[in-house]
């Protein structure tokens, strides 16, 4: 799928946080520790600046009011969002706590249901401007939090200058946030992320599919157009 291209592109800078340590998991010594040490900051930094930094992409032109489909004891409502609009992504330094809005497109998902229904990651997709562009949903928050979680860690591991294992340890929040694939009947909602190189899309329309699994039934794919 083109979007898998797409999304390693993104991935590529925690890579280069890793590369810092080299082969080595620990330096020989202090002068190595120190080469590296400030290679990660410098790495960590282009992080920081293409990761964290607030108002760098554009937002999508599109309307950003709520949809609602019903259907046979199920209701859906599903809202655009932005993630650096978000409680959890807010950070003291006016920076986003884990993620800026280049990471991907977010959305809000409620169901209601009268019977226990499951999201189904596999059934969710997201097409943007047209239905060749079409990207996955990211089943699990930690996808999200990869190059944090690996920063952090490298960051304590050099003990180097930064605060990327204060930001990692912080985004439990975030986690609690994320739509979860339990089972439940009656009213449950989380966000999910579509991650998506939204630097380089002029986003104008979108199509979100969303897919249940019904108790009894099996899987039902609910379609949202945003223009």
């Amino acid at each position: 799928m083109r979007a898998d291209g797409r999304r390693r592109s993104w991935w590529a800078l925690p890579a280069l946080l890793l590369g810092c340590a080299h082969a080595r998991p620990v330096p020989e010594g202090p002068g190595e520790l120190d080469e590296q040490r400030a290679r990660f900051e410098e790495i960590a930094g282009e992080m920081r600046a293409a990761l964290l930094d607030r108002h760098t992409v554009p937002a999508p032109t599109l309307s950003f009011a709520s949809q609602t489909r019903e259907d046979a004891g199920l209701k859906v409502t599903v809202t655009p969002l932005l993630p650096e609009d978000q409680a959890w992504n807010a950070w003291p330094d006016g920076t986003a706590r884990l993620f800026n809005d280049s990471v991907g497109y977010l959305w809000r998902v409620q169901v209601e249901a009268d019977r226990p229904i499951q999201w189904s990651p596999t059934h969710t997709r997201l097409a943007v401007n047209d239905t060749d562009q079409v990207f996955p949903v990211a089943p699990v928050a930690d996808e999200l939090l990869m190059p944090l979680l690996q920063g952090a860690a490298l960051e304590a591991a050099l003990d180097a200058r930064g605060d990327l294992k204060l930001r990692a340890r912080a985004a439990d929040e975030f986690r609690r946030a994320y739509l979860t694939t339990r089972g439940t009947a009656g009213i449950q909602q989380g966000v999910v992320v579509f991650p998506a190189p939204t630097r380089n899309i002029h986003a104008v329309a979108m199509e979100l599919t969303v897919g249940l699994v019904v108790e009894g039934e099996g899987v039902r794919e609910y379609r949202f157009l945003f223009e």
